[in-house]
């Protein structure tokens, strides 16, 4: 079912007519949420166990730590080169949206690097990367073309009440309003 409908050209909200529908919708964005912020620690976990079984616990997390800082520092060069490329573009009139989308992904690798684990700094620095960030790209906008559906609707005006009348409303000061009523001394014989 449309979450739009519509009528005379506008476009109006139409409310669900099974709550089960919309209930089920959440539960189960929910479900996957839980899910990502469960599975992927977890697989941080057990990829941070394997690894330090090989080398040690020292060496495991000192290359937490090493990837945590150049990742910090990746992200911050890959950020200033981003955010000078977004403000010359918009000094010259113009906005580009690989620019944009560009900085949001920079921004998300950053968060996370914030975040120990060896999977998490896999794809924070894949993501600092400009290759393998267009191949990012390239697959969310496909995605993002076979899962949702954009519909142009032109808006017409609105239908006319023959109660209702066009117009603006000034604020005055009542003080003002007296003294233009009040006839002026020089006026007076």
């Amino acid at each position: 079912m449309s979450r739009f409908g519509v009528s005379h050209g506008w476009i109006q909200l139409c409310s669900f007519t099974d709550k089960r529908y919309r209930w089920a919708e959440e539960a189960e964005l929910l479900g996957r949420l839980i899910l990502i912020f469960i599975l992927v620690p977890l697989a941080d976990l057990i990829l941070l166990m394997v690894m330090s079984s090989y080398t040690g616990w020292a060496v495991s997390i000192g290359l937490v730590i090493l990837s945590g800082i150049v990742g910090a520092y990746l992200a911050r060069r890959s950020t200033s080169a981003v955010w000078g490329k977004i403000t010359s573009s918009l000094q010259k009139g113009q906005m580009n949206s690989d620019l944009i989308s560009d900085g949001a992904m920079i921004f998300f690798a950053a968060g996370l690097l914030l975040t120990p684990g060896f999977l998490t700094d896999f794809v924070g620095l894949s993501l600092l990367i400009p290759v393998c960030r267009q191949w990012y790209k390239a697959r969310l906008t496909h995605w993002f073309k076979n899962n949702f559906k954009m519909q142009v609707v032109s808006m017409g005006h609105p239908p006319q009440d023959p109660n209702t009348v066009d117009g603006e409303v000034l604020q005055r000061d009542e003080r003002e309003v007296e003294r233009k009523k009040a006839p002026s001394p020089e006026l007076l014989p």
